[in-house]
């Protein structure tokens, strides 16, 4: 590997780059719900993806020391970059983001600044303590409601909510397995806390279908057998070595949505679903899954 592949790999890896699929169908997840149009989706999109990167580029710049230890052909150990140049961009991406927001409204900056405050605080704590986990789901759950914002309508509604609600759940059971992933064997207790996130996240998107949409049961069981078999997937056959079990996870995050925006997708039919709007329903998400997916064979998600 030549020295200018080294540094994009190393610039990819501190991107989490194959994650980024999934973050985009977040936000549009919300978006589709409202019937979004303008250039305000566009815009909180594009806020998303540079709050995204500045959290993986302020993580690493965080955890450099650790790094020098335990994971030496790092970016920063190794000597790529200087931790000075991770920290600027971080700071720059955050600026942009911020100023994007801006331009999209006054909701969509409240909602970046509550993206920012989680990313800084999951920062600070990840390697002191479990509990900050829940702040990497809340930012998750924060993207369909970023999404949302942007739309014209007055109300966060029950089921954009509850979408929050269930990607939180998923990146929770993700994360904690995330943090074990280095153990040859990790607390039985714990990995089951994990696992029983994966059922919750499909019971809130559920939720969200029939409490929040008032959409048919039906409608909704081929998103639920598409989500459910990918965790089987991940629970068995994918889960040796656990950092293979974490991309796979990380790659199914867009299915989550998949299971709303489907039944959102088989209703709206009838009703004249604008034509781009049926297509991003229908192929955004396995579009960022397959992405996800393809783009973990260049760098690593985690």
């Amino acid at each position: 590997m030549n020295q200018h592949t080294r540094l994009l790999f190393a610039l990819a890896s501190t991107a989490r780059l194959p994650n980024v699929p999934s973050v985009a169908a977040n936000v549009w997840l919300g978006v589709l719900l409202g019937y979004g149009g303008g250039m305000a989706p566009a815009l909180v999109t594009m806020t998303a993806l540079c709050l995204y990167l500045c959290g993986g580029f302020i993580n690493d710049w965080r955890d450099r020391d650790w790094d020098a230890a335990r994971r030496p052909e790092r970016a920063l150990p190794s000597g790529l970059f200087t931790p000075q140049a991770y920290l600027k961009i971080a700071l720059v991406l955050a600026a942009l983001a911020m100023s994007l927001a801006a331009f999209a409204g006054w909701r969509a900056l409240v909602v970046a600044t509550g993206l920012a405050l989680c990313i800084g605080i999951y920062t600070w704590l990840h390697k002191k303590s479990a509990g900050s986990v829940v702040f990497m789901g809340l930012c998750r759950a924060l993207l369909p409601v970023l999404g949302w914002v942007a739309t014209d309508t007055t109300e966060i509604p029950l089921a954009v909510l509850l979408a929050g609600i269930g990607l939180f759940c998923h990146v929770q059971g993700l994360s904690l397995v995330a943090r074990f992933e280095t153990m040859s064997q990790p607390p039985i207790v714990a990995m089951r806390l994990a696992h029983s996130m994966f059922p919750l996240a499909a019971l809130a998107m559920l939720a969200a279908a029939h409490l929040g949409l008032g959409l048919p049961l039906a409608h909704s069981l081929p998103g639920l057998l598409i989500y459910s078999l990918w965790i089987i997937l991940c629970l068995t056959r994918f889960r040796h070595p656990l950092p293979r079990m974490v991309s796979n996870l990380l790659a199914g995050i867009p299915l989550v949505d998949w299971m709303l925006l489907l039944p959102w997708f088989f209703s709206r039919q009838a009703e004249h679903l604008p034509t781009l709007a049926a297509i991003a329903c229908l192929c955004l998400p396995p579009l960022a899954f397959l992405m996800g997916k393809a783009l973990q064979r260049w760098a690593p998600a985690t």
